[in-house]
């Protein structure tokens, strides 16, 4: 009831419109635009406008432009107080102070006009927070629960505000919060640190596991400063009030049933009649199911249909066009099947094919060309001897592949009755599943299960079960991550006790972006449930007079039938007559009488059901397969004047096929067009046994394009495309963000802030290697900065060093060497990043003529001396394996010189000069590697060894470290003057651009000069964008195009205050700037203490950094807070003893370290 309170308190002041009337408008029209409190109408199609924009900016992590959007909405309907609001927390998001002091006091107007609105003291009280003015943020968190008591976010919140004061307090708000968000990581952390103060070291270590467990699935929700990460009532409000509806709805599409010439002419095997009462528990009383995917990557959606054909084997159909062809010798066996599932367990692409059958069930693995392979046994996907009815695909434990649920009806025994456990088999990631649902309590016991679905039944971003059963209440189980799930069937009472189904669709019927739940109920009628708000479901009794005048449906299928821009609904082989119906949505979650589709028939035959666009024009097609009968291919014509949109989530891949991504499975798509807000989910399986295809199909009305298409994407990734336009099948592929990077250095180049690289790498901190084994950092880098980067402005250098990722860095000392030289040599640092001997010096080398090789092989024999003669980002590139990032196929380059460097002195000093950048890997990808088996290996280099092969001469060279740079090694004591050739090898991926040997002729000659900073100021900025200047990789950065609001994690712990940092960078002394992501340290030199240069000179600057950094990747150590500091003494990291503790460091933690950033 409290939470039914605080909507309306939300919906009053903030929606206020005029209510839904019947439209006395023709079909085919649209109904005129509901009036909106505070929004003059003259204005209406240019708010709408720029309230879309805006949305879809906030969702691309683009404030700066969504505050620009909603600042002119705010000036054309200044008393509208939700756009006030989303304008409000757009400027929260801008992090800059000026945009905190406007957000302030637009929030605070909000409240003023609305203070029973939970989303403005909400958002004010994260401003409040962020801006360390705590008991201010206390009072606005505990207004938020006055109104909504419950919500998890306000109690979190305010426990985390009140811990230093209020242990208790604070305990109670935390466990407040993972009552209802169990899988909350920033609570579980906060509660078990509560915990081991108070003594309860179980508890704390049940929680640190459970924390830890999160991370490791990277599925856990947590609390932070970015858009998406504050909370709910931090979020802008995405759909625009007052939309019109409930009008007359279109007549219904002419359908025909065109499958015989589409070529779907074989009949079924089976038993018409209701599913599962004809020839009681047999695959005959159930089937057939129907599977829709692209099985060739070809574009077209093909089908496959068990049980057809003379001897039952069933089909596979490739689709050209609209029309079928059977595959021949296919290897699927489709005898005794009932269901079929498409689902890409594997990852590679393809679709391959799950059969739930009448004993043990069948997993087909795709070859990519329509090719099947029985690989049950292998996989241990077989089930038993069971009855298998229904399935779904999805990734159930976050873990980024496919696992797949199945409903079971009966054992397979002699003296069976109806009901067997259900089975969820986790996929392991190595081609094996295993059976996890009798320990996770979701198999349903001795229940008769004919379906299931994942569905995000409590609005919390993970994909909860809803399994349907036969003659006993459905189950409802929900999601509580890493394996885990809570049985809310007696929370979900509505859905539990609906009565015995067949299946269930689900999909936002009433357009309140929210998906709703209509059960199917086979003889009985089918039921509606509205989501009305989050995770409440109330039955609709409008469609329930509308079914009990139906009666049964065997099956049904939801799909925008006149692209119009909401869910129509098709109800097959319905009671009396076995007709199927069809239910024109009227704009608003009602629908109008059934009109009859097909003919009569003495009992129902349909079976599974697919809707899709199977010829590419756009318009829905709706195939139904048969009990003893063949199937139905229904197609209207496209609606005229009508547009659409197809989005299909599309695998990144290098050749021609195309793939649908595996991971998209669960991905909430979002389309808004003007006032309207659609919402739809990529799943795997509908209704009763339909295997559907793994997109989101729009109907976008008289609408051009799409004012943006907004993507949540199962593994939290958010995506937003602004005006996507109409009537195509819109391939996306998910926007890839590294985890974790290093800082960033740019310098002034005279017009602008170049990108020279990224450093500190070699200072990374608890690098996993192997169980019990860490990388020991180096704390020291030299970086070059190129001549042509770096130019004087206003007499002094200006350098800009930011944290661009999921990290944070410790920097202790910088300062600029300057070389003055000959014009014609080229200076270097002794640069490299190695975990042993020898170690680089970064002391300056120099070069004045550069020898190149005469020829150069790669481990294929291939020549490549033409990629390695010059820098220009056309790299001699790894084999790489592609299970493991950074990782690659054991590969070489030999070099030779031929007699070049015999001619030189024999007390010559040679250096290796290699140009070249590396892929970093991740510490958890080194543990995935460890448990396969594989070790990195650095670049080694090896010398012929006299009888034809090779030997090691250095097992350790080092590689670049980080983005394109030069790295060193001297060469002057192995064995390769007189023949000129060695070979370089590795199992890393690094890129080599640029490769030459030069004698070292820095000698005494080379001056050089100090600079300490004369500005070093510690401030936020943002994220500079990626982008390629030739497509390929490596990505660079670009310091004039920086993005706010990206939605990456903070380390949780103490960082250094915002200003002035120069006293810290003086010297190399444990006391760091500590800083994070988007955040920078922008640096002055006075490049006037110089002296000028002489005629013939040259000038080479070279950045000395002496510091670390730490990545949040679980396997890291300690990768989620501040703490424990690391210290030059150390022998490695983590420490085995905390940093010493001396008055000093105490004083510098007090002074310095006073901004505590949560997690």
């Amino acid at each position: 009831m409290l939470a039914t309170l605080a909507a309306l308190a939300l919906a009053l002041p903030l929606f206020a419109a005029c209510s839904r009337q019947e439209s006395d408008q023709p079909a085919q029209q649209t109904a005129a635009p509901a009036a909106v409190t505070g929004v003059p109408p003259a204005q209406l199609d240019r708010i709408v406008t720029l309230f879309n924009k805006g949305v879809g900016s906030m969702d691309r992590y683009e404030p700066v432009e969504a505050i620009k959007a909603f600042e002119e909405v705010v000036t054309l309907a200044p008393n509208w107080t939700l756009g006030r609001l989303n304008y409000g927390i757009a400027l929260l998001n801008g992090q800059t102070d000026e945009y905190y002091a406007k957000a302030e006091v637009e929030l605070k107007k909000v409240i003023a006009q609305a203070p029973e609105n939970p989303y403005g003291h909400y958002a004010l009280g994260m401003l409040l927070r962020h801006l360390t003015r705590f008991e201010d943020a206390k009072a606005q968190f505990e207004a938020v629960l006055k109104i909504d008591p419950e919500d998890a976010d306000a109690h979190y919140q305010l426990g985390i505000l009140v811990m230093d004061k209020d242990a208790a307090a604070a305990r109670w708000h935390l466990e407040k919060t993972l009552a209802k968000i169990p899988h909350h990581e920033s609570a579980c952390y906060r509660l078990q640190s509560l915990l081991v103060k108070a003594g309860e070291k179980q508890k704390a270590e049940e929680l640190m596991a459970r924390f830890r467990a999160l991370k490791a699935a990277k599925a856990g929700a947590f609390s932070g400063m970015k858009y998406g990460e504050m909370g709910r009532y931090a979020e802008v409000i995405r759909a625009f009030p007052g939309l019109a509806g409930g009008g007359e709805a279109d007549a219904a599409p002419a359908y025909a049933d065109v499958a015989e010439e589409a070529g779907l002419q074989l009949a079924a095997t089976g038993a018409a009649g209701w599913p599962g009462q004809a020839a009681a528990g047999s695959a005959a009383a159930f089937a057939p199911g129907v599977a829709a995917a692209d099985i060739d990557g070809d574009g077209d959606l093909d089908l496959y249909i068990p049980s057809l054909g003379p001897d039952g084997r069933g089909v596979l159909y490739r689709n050209d066009g609209g029309r079928f062809a059977a595959v021949p010798d296919s290897g699927i066996d489709g005898r005794n099947a009932v269901g079929a599932f498409f689902g890409d367990y594997d990852g590679d692409g393809d679709p391959d094919l799950y059969l739930t059958c009448a004993g043990p069930n069948r997993l087909y693995r795709n070859d990519g060309n329509a090719r099947f392979t029985d690989v049950s046994a292998a996989t241990g996907t077989a089930g038993g001897a069971v009855l298998g009815v229904g399935a779904a695909w999805a990734d159930a434990d976050h873990d980024g592949d496919l696992d797949i649920y199945v409903a079971n009806f009966a054992g397979m025994d002699a003296a069976a009755k109806p009901g067997a456990p259900n089975a969820l088999f986790r996929n392991n990631g190595d081609g094996t599943f295993a059976d996890v649902a009798p320990g996770a309590k979701i198999d349903g016991g001795e229940t008769a299960s004919v379906g299931v679905l994942f569905v995000d039944l409590d609005d919390d971003r993970d994909l909860d079960l809803y399994v349907i059963n036969s003659g006993s209440p459905n189950h409802v189980f929900l999601n509580d991550r890493v394996g885990q799930y809570t049985d809310a069937s007696a929370r979900y009472a509505e859905l539990a006790n609906a009565g015995g189904g067949t299946g269930a669709l689900s999909g936002d019927i009433d357009l309140n972006g929210r998906e709703d739940l209509l059960l199917l109920r086979g003889p009985e009628p089918p039921r509606l449930f509205l989501q009305t708000e989050r995770g409440r479901f109330v039955e609709d009794q409008a469609l329930a007079a509308i079914a009990r005048s139906v009666g049964g449906a065997a099956g049904g299928v939801l799909g925008d039938l006149d692209l119009d821009g909401d869910l129509d609904l098709v109800l097959l082989g319905t009671g009396g007559n076995g007709q199927h119906r069809i239910l024109m949505n009227k704009g608003a979650g009602a629908f109008a009488p059934p009109v009859a589709l097909g003919s009569e028939r003495a009992v129902p035959d349909a079976r599974g059901a697919v809707a899709a666009d199977f010829n590419g024009d756009g318009s829905l097609e709706v195939v139904v397969a048969r009990a003893a009968a063949r199937p139905e291919l229904w197609r209207a014509p496209v609606p005229a004047g009508r547009h659409w949109l197809e989005v299909i989530p599309a695998k990144a891949s290098e050749g021609q096929a195309q793939w649908v991504d595996p991971t998209a499975v669960g991905l909430q798509v979002e389309a808004k067009t003007g006032r309207r807000l659609q919402v739809a989910s990529v799943r795997a399986s509908a209704g009763y046994l339909g295997g559907t295809p793994q997109r989101a199909h729009f109907g976008l009305g008289e609408h051009a394009k799409a004012d943006y298409v907004r993507l949540a994407w199962p593994d939290a990734v958010l995506q937003s495309e602004l005006e996507v336009a109409a009537d195509q099948h819109w391939r996306v592929t998910k926007v890839l963000r590294k985890p974790s990077s290093c800082p960033l250095l740019f310098a002034w180049d005279g017009s602008a802030f170049a990108f020279v690289t990224d450093f500190l790498g070699v200072g990374g901190l608890g690098f996993f290697m192997t169980p019990g084994e860490y990388a020991p950092p180096d704390p020291t880098e030299d970086v070059r900065i190129p001549p042509e980067l770096i130019k004087p402005r206003d007499g002094r250098y200006a350098l800009r060093i930011a944290e661009p990722l999921e990290e944070i860095t410790y920097l202790d000392e910088l300062h600029l060497h300057a070389y003055d030289h000959p014009a014609n040599w080229e200076v270097y640092p002794d640069e490299r990043f190695t975990g042993s001997a020898p170690f680089p010096t970064g002391r300056p080398l120099a070069v004045a003529k550069k020898i190149f090789p005469v020829a150069a092989r790669d481990e294929h024999a291939n020549g490549v001396r033409d990629r390695v003669m010059q820098i220009d980002r056309r790299y001699v590139e790894p084999p790489m394996d592609r299970r493991f990032v950074g990782y690659a196929a054991d590969h070489w380059i030999e070099l030779d010189f031929g007699r070049q460097l015999a001619k030189l002195p024999a007390n010559a000093r040679l250096v290796l000069y290699l140009y070249s950048w590396v892929e970093y890997t991740y510490s958890h990808v080194n543990y995935a590697a460890y448990q396969a088996g594989l070790k990195m290996q650095s670049p080694s280099i090896e010398v012929p060894d006299g009888q034809g092969g090779w030997q090691v001469a250095v097992p350790e060279m080092g590689y670049p470290g980080g983005l394109p740079r030069m790295m060193t090694f001297d060469i002057s004591s192995l064995p390769v003057r007189e023949h000129g050739r060695f070979r370089i090898r590795s199992n890393m991926e690094v890129y080599w651009d640029q490769i030459f040997i030069g004698e070292d002729v820095a000698g005494s000659t080379l001056q050089g000069h100090t600079l300490r900073p004369a500005v070093a100021e510690l401030r936020q900025l943002g994220y500079p964008r990626e982008y390629s200047p030739d497509g390929a990789n490596p990505t660079l950065y670009d310091y004039q195009r920086v993005d706010q609001g990206v939605p990456f994690k903070n380390l949780t712990g103490d960082y250094t205050r915002f200003g002035d940092v120069r006293p810290l960078l003086e010297a190399a002394d444990d006391r760091y700037v500590i800083f994070g992501r988007g955040e920078e340290i922008a640096l002055e030199f006075d490049a006037r203490q110089l002296p000028n240069l002489p005629a013939g000179q040259s000038r080479t600057v070279v950045l000395h950094a002496d510091g670390y950094c730490k990545d949040m990747d679980l396997y890291t150590a300690f990768p989620d807070t501040v703490a424990p500091l690391p210290y030059h003494a150390m022998e490695n990291y983590p420490p085995a003893r905390p940093a010493p503790e001396t008055p000093e460091h105490r004083e510098y933690q007090r002074t310095w370290n006073t901004r505590h950033v949560a997690g």
